[in-house]
Parts: structure tokens; sequence; C-alpha cells
């Protein structure tokens, strides 16, 4: 930066600035000060902090703790913001939880009765078996029968054929 644009930039009177590197340009401002152009000269960030008067610096303070205190007011809104969200979030997570242990509890009630109903399945298989195992062999006993009887009812025919008609009874 150079004493003009310094000069401009913080109100400050050419006179003053020039006074100030006169005197310290050997000491404090030693190689912080270069001359450009002409007779323009030009200051590096430590020359241009130096030769800036206390109630700029001031002014420049005040205006980064208030930089800092806005910065930090955001960032206090953004926390309890978070806060919220987080509270949200934890008491939706407590309550899927709730639900989750309702639903585990319900899959817990519904194998046992699966299990009660899987049981009874397969007492009622055993049962119906031994019921078609039972009615299996009355139907053979049947149908044994039914061959007996017909065999007997042939013989039986055979034998009324063989009786002359005149013997029979009215047919």
């Amino acid at each position: 930066m150079t004493v003009k644009a310094l000069c401009e930039k913080y109100s400050l009177k050419f006179q003053t600035v020039y006074k100030k590197i006169s005197h310290h340009k050997d000491k404090e401002l030693a190689g912080h000060i270069t001359k450009a152009k002409g007779e323009s000269l030009e200051l590096d960030v430590f020359a241009v902090d130096f030769l800036l008067p206390t109630h700029v610096k001031v002014m420049q303070a005040i205006e980064e703790c208030e930089g800092i205190a806005r910065e930090n007011a955001e960032l206090q809104d953004k926390l309890e913001s978070a806060k919220e969200d987080a509270e949200q979030a934890n008491e939706q997570l407590l309550k899927v939880l709730a639900d989750n242990e309702n639903l585990l509890a319900e899959i817990d009630s519904l194998k046992r009765s699966l299990s009660e109903r899987d049981k009874e399945i397969s007492e009622l298989s055993e049962q119906l078996e031994a019921e078609r195992h039972t009615s299996e062999q009355a139907i053979r006993e049947l149908e044994k029968r039914i061959s007996e009887l017909t065999e007997e009812n042939r013989l039986l025919t055979e034998k009324y054929e063989a009786i002359p008609k005149i013997f029979r009874k009215n047919p």
C-alpha cells in the first residue's frame, strides 16, 4: 500500500505520516518501506499497522470485536437450532425404539401363535392320518364283504336258476 492510499483510506494527514516515517525509518520501520515509482513509498503490512494512529487501531479492534460478537451470536443461534434438531431427533428415535419394542413383542406373540398353530396342525395331521388309515381299513373290509356278498349272490342266483320254474314262488 502506498502512503497516499494509507492517508486516503484512514483520513490521515500526509505530514503526520511522513513525520512518523522519518522518525522510525531506521529502527522499527527498517526493511518495511520501499521506494516505488518516483517519490512514492510502498508500505508492507507491518508498516501500515505501525503507522496507523492508536484511535484507528482501536476502531479496527472494536469493529473486529463487533464482527466476532456477531459471528458468536450467529453461532449461538446455530447451536440452539442444532440442539432443537437433536432433541427432535432424539424424541423421534425414542418413539421409533418404542415402536420397535412393540413390534418385537408382536412378532414374538405371532411366533408363539404360529408355533401353537403348527402344533395343532401337526396333531390334526396325525389324527387325520390315523382316521385315513382306519377308513382305508374299513373300506378294504367293506370291499371284501361286498366281494363275498357278490359271490354269495352269484351262487344263490345259480342255484335259483337251477330250480325249475314251477317250484319257484311268483317271480
